[in-house]
Parts: structure tokens; sequence; C-alpha cells
């Protein structure tokens, strides 16, 4: 393999010719990094909390009365209920 003149390398042929270990490290860095990213992005508080007691949102999880986990819904007010209403379905 012939050596080019650094000056007239192109980024390609520097990433070709650097060592197996190099390019394993820099792999795993962006790999740390994205994962560091996605862990920051996570609304940790949402993960501790239990299942919503009273639905006051669409997609949230709530414990139904017969003891499983559901999901909130938009639903239909009754009468005297202001907008709006929302009631904890089953999952499945």
């Amino acid at each position: 393999m012939t050596t080019l003149d650094p000056a007239r390398q192109t980024a390609s042929t520097r990433a070709a010719t650097r060592p197996a270990s190099v390019r394993r490290n820099l792999a795993r860095g962006v790999a740390l990094l994205a994962t560091a990213l996605a862990v920051a992005a996570c609304n940790v508080e949402s993960l501790l909390d239990g299942p919503a007691a009273t639905c006051v949102e669409s997609g949230v999880q709530c414990q139904l009365d017969a003891g499983p986990l559901g999901v909130c819904e938009r639903t239909q007010c009754g009468a005297g209920e202001t907008s709006p209403c929302f009631q904890c379905t089953p999952q499945h």
C-alpha cells in the first residue's frame, strides 16, 4: 500500500488507513454519546410515578377499579361536567 502525502489524502482515505482499534473506539464513543443523549432527553419523573389515580390527559396509564392497568382516553362529558373529560379504559 502506498501512502499519500497527508495534504492530498481525502477523508475516506484517512478513515480507511486508521487502525482497527481506532475505528472501534470511535464507534464506541459515538454509541456512548447517542445513549447519553437519549437518557438525558428522557423525563425521569414520568418513569418513577405510578399509574394515575385520576385521568386528566389522554394516553396516561391509570389504575382500573378491577386492578389491572388501563389507559386514560377522552370521553363525552356527563351532565354538569366541564370539558375535557377522561376515563380510564382497559388497554386490551
